[in-house]
């Protein structure tokens, strides 16, 4: 990977529908080389997906938050399987510190957000859980 793999990576970044055509002429480099070289760190597992950003609030979700999860030892996988099941999960994340698990959950409003958070707690091997709301966002 070069420095032309990471600038076409920047640009997919910050607007994954740009063009490239565009791509090429910013980098001044044909679009085919843009293309031979995005199916190329796609193969290569470098870009995994390529997906959009929404406005949650136009979509009904307005309410966030992250679930720090504790679960017992050995059942990491296991729980972080069954979270992945629930709707209103959008990320789960294993971690090292106090927490075994980050989840990140998203929802239309408090009262569907308390299910989720009491859904989560009824899974087996969940032994504690916490609940950060986030009240804005300043950069995802």
């Amino acid at each position: 990977m070069d420095e032309v793999d990471r600038e076409i990576i920047q640009h997919l970044r910050e607007n994954a529908r740009t063009t490239f055509v565009d791509i090429g002429k910013a980098l001044e480099i044909s679009d085919a080389t843009v293309y031979n070289r995005v199916k190329r760190l796609t193969e290569m597992g470098v870009i995994k997906k390529f997906t959009i950003e929404v406005d949650d609030a136009a979509i009904g979700k307005r309410t966030h938050g992250f679930i720090l999860v504790n679960v017992k030892p050995g059942a990491v996988k296991e729980v972080s399987k069954q979270l992945c099941e629930i709707k209103s999960v959008s990320e789960v994340h294993e971690v090292h510190g106090s927490e075994d698990l980050i989840v990140k959950v998203e929802a239309e409003d408090l009262l569907r957000l308390r299910s989720v958070i009491l859904e989560v707690r009824r899974i087996p091997d969940v032994v504690d859980t916490e609940f950060i709301p986030i009240f804005k966002t300043w950069k995802a």
